[in-house]
């Protein structure tokens, strides 16, 4: 029996629900809203949700996971300072059962570290608070890392087996290409340009190259096409360029996503140098407030 199942897309599915679609231990893998309903000053795009991750230790005995994906993410870029509670209403969900299944904790910092990173190195500041931004993704679906896929492989699915839990069955770790194919096709697309709509933002940031080369093709005509092919760790890092969405003037800023900056020394050092940029201009500042 295998109880792990990565599938290559989730683009033949409609509605809320994916049936086919599971994390580790049963719960669905669902579409996530944007983190707002109503007209925003900043209008966030990533590439796709995270997940809620928690540390698994099988039973009798058995190797400990250090983070392994079990429920939807709560918000786009979830910051996890609520994450016990969570977790604990993810265990109720699920019937989390620590006789046949083991033990589960929290995994402190890794749940909502690039919301944490997204509110200190970006929105910070820009003088901007959550609250002030529409944060959403080029797809609405969490897709497994490569790490999770490995982790549910070799030990959730072997345990999946032979205790008769509910198996896994993740969408696959997608490439650059592919999250940009996906996101230009409907009815990424077609929700995207609604979600800008709605959002009505000042200010548009991208997180990333697949963030970056999706919004560049929606906007096109709106002057998306003078925006960067691809994200530069050089002076021009950040740079605003200028579009009129909806009859209105919006800036546009490409950032590289917040894991990049954590993990890339050339777009750590062309971040700050960002930062530090912005925060010596007022009136740039001013002008997105106003």
């Amino acid at each position: 029996m295998n109880s792990t199942r990565i599938v290559a897309s989730s683009t033949d599915t409609t509605g809320d629900h994916f049936p086919e679609y599971r994390f580790p231990f049963g719960a669905h893998v669902l579409r996530r809203p944007p983190s707002a309903s109503t007209p925003r000053l900043l209008f966030v795009l990533g590439a796709y949700p995270s997940a809620v991750h928690v540390q698994w230790t099988p039973p009798r005995p058995g190797k400990t996971v250090r983070a392994l994906p079990v429920d939807n993410e709560p918000e786009p870029f979830w910051e996890g300072s609520d994450e016990v509670e969570v977790v604990a209403e993810w265990k109720r969900k699920v019937r989390f059962d620590e006789n046949q299944w083991g033990r589960v904790e929290p995994t402190g910092k890794l749940n909502g570290s690039s919301g944490v990173e997204l509110a200190h190195g970006f929105l910070a500041p820009l003088g901007v608070v959550r609250s002030d931004v529409w944060i959403t993704d080029v797809l609405d679906t969490y897709r497994a890392s490569e790490g999770a896929e490995e982790r549910i492989a070799d030990t959730y699915a072997h345990f999946a087996a032979a205790a008769k839990a509910p198996p896994a069955a993740l969408a696959h770790h997608p490439s650059e290409d592919a999250i940009v194919q996906e996101g230009l096709e409907q009815p990424q697309r077609r929700r995207l340009m609604a979600e800008l709509e709605k959002a009505q933002p000042k200010v548009i940031v991208t997180l990333g190259n697949a963030a970056l080369r999706v919004l560049r093709t929606l906007l096109a005509k709106d002057g998306g096409s003078v925006a960067p092919t691809a994200l530069s760790a050089g002076h021009d890092y950040g740079k605003a360029v200028s579009l009129r969405l909806g009859g209105r003037s919006v800036v546009w800023l490409p950032l590289a996503h917040p894991a990049a900056v954590r993990t890339i020394p050339s777009f750590g050092t062309a971040h700050r140098a960002w930062i530090a940029r912005v925060r010596a201009d007022p009136e740039f500042l001013q002008n997105i407030r106003h």
